[in-house]
């Protein structure tokens, strides 16, 4: 096996799928499947030989013999039951256009859903919010959308695999006992290698809906409180919107939140879409802003280390001066940002690095201050605090497919973003909400606040109960998590300094662990970092989960040699005694 130029390889079918995984069978190496890279680099890839940072946008493999695998040139689809609508997918083909796909090859006319929508007047039900990403890697870490009442995990109907010898074998809910369907989303690459994924959709459907940004008082969702006639609960509000999140900024003094929710409409003749913009209604120029602001405060303990990502904004330079001359508010901040973009302009990175040095503790400083007047440039209020109007709530039309995925707009190159995911039972959805407002305003000190809650927005929204064995929301049927999950995304600008897994989300972990309330983590997303032995944290997720000694069972047989089980996946069930892959003995 020799792998190409870029590390990876890439069968064309699967007869050469399961020949990668027979030979690592055979030879004792670990073997896994890259996707679109949105999941964290060590839930991906095989162990490094050297260190491999472990962030999400990781497209390059470890070095070394073990086999790393790209789908991209396995990615069509095709009907395989038209009157029950359904569709056979291979795995390496993407929901949507993925725009940091290294090999060119994940473009829109390429992809699943636009292919469904374009070709059959098809969709799945629901999507996440970016599409980027291959229908396996969706499927394999559990992923879902922003609904209640919808879910694409309703349109997974059946899993073609080849199991850790390289034999296949096939799992569906046409089963006579579906059991062990229900073992696969998500499953790690844990139980094999995904050759193909069956999908019954539904009609395609167009969507309509509005965004609103207010102060928390003049939220249309209670979201601290048990709702009120004209006001839901958050709980109830999720329950009630077909599609709906909300993005909380609960910095202290910028305190605002945008409340996103949409409804199906059907297509009609003639419609014109109204896109969503993202951002502010200039989102190209803002993308290039933020990405620019972010960089240097997350980075002003060391300013030395935003070089890489400033250098992203170098071709923006003019039009990033325009916009600050526009933005008074930003006043002496402003003014040592255009410095630094004049500096970066005429003599490059290291010259706006040497200007901004002087000021960064005086940034750092100041920073509950500047920040209210930063977010304010790009997330605007509907309305002041007396209630004047100032603009009014975004609407929007669009087709399913394009208006769904409302974060595909943003630019990861430019504006890189990680995050932590936890799933709460949907009733304890005002216990959760009103814990983190607690965290966020109990310090009496600024700086200490703004340590909390981060630089970021910190986003609300709901999923479906599944019946999947290791799915965040399973379910049971008749225990707490029955009615559907609330999610808190934590996010993190990934051009900060440090990894958040070891500063910024421990004491968030901890304090929902030591409150009581119950929790999951998303499984391509950061998760707790611990040393080999330490069991604290796989034994609390294990009680949460009904089937995870099932699915360790299920895990073994599938994959006798170990091949696809990584130091990570190690790590996360407490496997660290299963012997490592060998050469197989002859028979």
């Amino acid at each position: 096996m020799v792998a190409g130029a870029d590390g990876f390889h890439h069968p064309a079918d699967e007869r050469e799928l399961v020949a990668l995984v027979t030979a690592a069978y055979r030879e004792g190496r670990q073997l896994r499947v890259r996707g679109a890279a949105h999941s964290v680099a060590h839930a991906t890839y095989t162990d490094p030989l050297d260190a491999l940072p472990n962030r999400v946008e990781q497209q390059s493999p470890p070095a070394g013999d073990n086999v790393n695998v790209m789908l991209d040139r396995y990615a069509g689809w095709r009907v395989a039951d038209e009157e029950r609508k359904l569709v056979e997918a291979d795995a390496g083909i993407h929901l949507g256009a993925d725009p940091s796909d290294p090999t060119g090859a994940a473009t829109l006319e390429a992809s699943l859903l636009y292919g469904l929508w374009k070709e059959r007047g098809w969709a799945l039900s629901d999507t996440g919010g970016i599409t980027h990403q291959t229908v396996s890697g969706f499927t394999a870490t559990g992923s879902s959308g922003g609904s209640l009442q919808f879910s694409v995990n309703d349109n997974l109907w059946g899993f073609r695999v080849i199991d850790g010898t390289g034999e296949i074998y096939e799992v569906s809910r046409d089963d006579a006992d579906p059991d062990l369907f229900y073992s696969m989303a998500p499953n790690f690459g844990l139980l094999g290698v995904v050759s193909k994924i069956t999908f019954r959709c539904v009609d395609a459907f167009n969507i309509a809906g509005q965004e609103a940004v207010t102060t928390m008082d003049g939220c249309a969702v209670d979201v601290f409180g048990d709702g009120a006639p004209g006001r839901p609960s958050l709980e109830a509000f999720l329950r009630d919107a077909e599609y709906a999140r909300l993005e909380w900024w609960p910095q202290r003094g910028a305190e605002r939140i945008l409340t996103w929710q949409c409804q199906q409409i059907q297509p009609q003749l003639g419609f014109r879409p109204t896109r969503y913009e993202e951002f502010t209604a200039s989102p190209k120029i803002a993308e290039v802003l933020i990405s620019f602001l972010f960089t240097i405060l997350g980075n002003l303990d060391d300013l030395s280390q935003a070089k890489p990502k400033l250098h992203a904004t170098f071709g923006e330079v003019e039009r990033l001066l325009e916009a600050l001359a526009k933005e008074a508010r930003l006043g002496k901040f402003g003014t040592i940002l255009a410095g630094a973009l004049k500096e970066l302009l005429e003599s490059g990175v290291d010259g706006a690095i040497t200007m901004l040095k002087p000021f960064a503790s005086l940034i750092e400083r100041e920073l509950p201050m500047i920040f209210p007047s930063v977010l304010g440039a790009f997330i605007q209020l509907d309305s002041d605090k007396s209630g004047m109007q100032k603009g009014e709530p975004q609407s929007f039309r669009d087709w399913a497919w394009r208006g769904l995925p409302m974060d595909n707009q943003a630019n990861d190159r430019l504006v890189p973003t990680e995050f932590t995911e936890l799933w709460v039972p949907l009733p304890r959805s005002a216990d959760a909400v009103r814990l983190l407002n607690g965290y966020f305003t109990q310090p009496g000190d600024d700086r200490e606040a703004y340590r909390r809650a981060g630089l970021y927005a910190w986003e609300l929204y709901g999923a479906k109960p599944a019946r999947f064995w290791m799915a965040a929301s399973h379910t049971t049927g008749d225990d707490e998590w029955k009615d559907g999950v609330l999610r808190i995304d934590v996010y993190w600008f990934g051009a900060n300094r440090g990894d958040p897994a070891t500063t910024f989300y421990p004491p968030l972990w901890q304090l929902f662990r030591d409150t009581g309330i119950p929790f999951r983590l998303h499984w391509g997303k950061f998760q707790p970092v611990y040393e080999r032995g330490d069991r604290r944290w796989i034994d609390f997720f294990a009680t949460n989960y009904p089937r995870w000694d099932d699915f360790l069972q299920l895990r073994a047989r599938r994959d006798p040699n170990n091949i696809f089980l990584t130091s990570y996946w190690r790590d996360r069930f407490g496997l660290w005694d299963a012997p490592q892959p060998r050469a197989a003995r002859s028979c």
